[in-house]
C-alpha cells in the first residue's frame, strides 16, 4: 500500500468472517477482497490479535470496517452531477460569474431539501433580483452557470451515517452532517469555488435547503463590490 504521506510499506489483514459494507443507499452487501483492485484509495480499521493458526500463535490485524474511497476526494460529486468519473477536478476562485439570470443546476441527496431552497429563489427573485439579478433553477447541467450540490458526509464516507439526537422541550430532531459544493462544468474539467460543512436537521431538510440559498446569496451581492 501506499499511504497518505506517499510511503509505501506493506500490510497483512484478514476481514472478520460474514462482513458487510454498508453502501451510501443505505443497503448492504457483502464485500469480497478480490474487489480491491490495485490504483484503488481505501481506509480500513482493524485490531491487531494474537491467533492460534496452524498450531501456533500467530498476531495477525482483524479487519472489523472497510471502505472504498474512489479515484479522489470528488467521486460522489461527480456522481451527482452525472459526468465522468476520469473528469479533472480543480478549485476556482469562491464567486459566482456575473451573469443575469444566473442559471443554477441543483443536486441534493436528502429529500425535500430542494423546496427550501426554490422558496429561496422565490423569495430572492421578488425582493433583491433588481439589483443583484435574477436565479433561474434549470435541470440541465450544460445549460448551467453554477451548481449546488450536497451529499451526506464527506465524499470519502460510504457508510451509513451515524445521527445526533437533539431536544427541543419534549421533542426531539434527528441530526446528520453533509458536504455542499458550488461548482462549475466547462467541456474540460469541473471547476469547484466552495466546500462547507453542513448539519442538517433530518425531519426539516427544506431549511437547510433555504440556508444553502442564503450562501449563494452572499456569492450574488458579492459579484456588487
Amino acid at each position: 500500500i501506499v499511504n497518505p504521506d506517499k510511503k509505501t510499506e506493506k500490510f497483512t489483514g484478514v476481514l472478520v468472517d460474514g462482513y458487510e459494507m454498508p453502501m451510501i443507499d443505505g443497503s448492504k452487501r457483502e464485500l469480497k477482497m478480490s474487489e480491491v483492485k490495485p490504483g484503488l484509495r481505501v481506509r480500513a480499521f482493524y485490531k491487531s490479535k494474537t491467533q492460534e493458526v496452524a498450531g501456533q500463535k500467530t498476531k495477525i490485524n482483524l479487519i472489523n470496517r472497510f471502505q472504498f474511497l474512489g479515484h479522489d476526494d470528488y467521486t460522489r460529486l461527480r456522481h451527482m452531477l452525472r459526468v465522468e468519473p476520469s473528469l479533472p477536478v480543480s478549485k476556482a476562485a469562491d464567486e459566482l460569474p456575473k451573469k443575469d439570470p444566473i442559471k443554477l443546476f441543483v443536486a441534493f441527496e436528502p429529500r425535500g431539501m430542494d423546496i427550501g431552497l426554490v422558496q429561496w429563489v422565490g423569495q430572492w427573485n421578488k425582493e433583491q433580483s433588481a439589483k443583484y439579478g435574477r436565479v433561474e433553477l434549470v435541470d440541465d447541467l450544460a445549460q448551467a452557470d453554477a451548481s449546488l450540490v450536497f451529499i451526506w458526509g464527506d465524499d470519502d464516507s460510504y457508510a451509513v451515517l451515524p445521527v445526533m439526537m437533539s431536544y427541543k422541550g419534549s421533542e426531539y430532531s434527528d441530526y446528520g452532517y453533509g458536504t455542499a459544493y458550488l461548482a462549475s462544468k466547462n467541456d474540460t474539467e469541473l471547476r469547484v469555488s466552495s466546500r462547507w460543512r453542513v448539519m442538517v436537521d433530518t425531519k426539516q431538510t427544506d431549511l437547510t435547503g433555504f440556508s444553502l440559498g442564503k450562501q449563494i446569496e452572499k456569492r450574488l451581492k458579492a459579484r456588487q463590490k
